[in-house]
């Protein structure tokens, strides 16, 4: 009999010691299969002719500019929903550039309702992962978009609506 309740004893401790604590975290995900690697490698070393490859564009309303930040240069309070008249915005871009690449023909454009209210230059010269972000004050209702191109082709856009 007291091995009996000793067993059950120790059962019922481990089940209350595992959950006592936070659940466990999950294992972390694989790396990418390799031929991905190899194929973004070869971009990285050999690809400067290539351009640049654009991540993300996003509208954000609170970029961190920080430099002893460890999200520095991330958007931290992407746009959600609508903005109001005036509202300050962030077009926030992400890029991938290979070693040597050297790029001033990428534009950044607020747009509302159609007509290109400004343009702005980005240049793009830091290898690997940079971000670059230009601001405007979005001064009329209506959908703005905030759009980027190279050489005059359209890489990516993202939309906000204004009230």
């Amino acid at each position: 009999m007291f091995r009996a309740v000793f067993a059950l004893s120790l059962i019922c401790t481990t089940a209350w010691a595992q959950d006592a604590g936070a659940p466990a975290a999950a294992p972390p995900a694989p790396p990418p299969p390799a031929d991905e690697i190899k194929r973004v490698l070869e971009y990285y070393y050999n690809g400067a002719a290539r351009g640049p490859a654009l991540l993300e564009v996003k509208a954000c309303l609170k970029v961190d500019a920080d430099k002893n930040s460890p999200t520095r240069n991330e958007c931290l309070e992407p746009v959600n929903g609508t903005v109001k008249v005036g509202t300050l915005v962030h077009g926030w871009t992400s890029w991938y550039v290979p070693i040597g690449g050297k790029y001033d023909d990428a534009v950044l454009q607020f747009i509302h309702e159609g007509q290109v209210r400004s343009t702005i230059d980005l240049n793009l010269n830091t290898e690997g992962r940079t971000r670059t972000w230009r601001q405007s004050s979005l001064s009329k209702k209506g959908k703005w978009t905030i759009k980027v191109l190279r050489g005059g082709q359209e890489l990516g856009l993202t939309v906000v609506t204004v009230e």
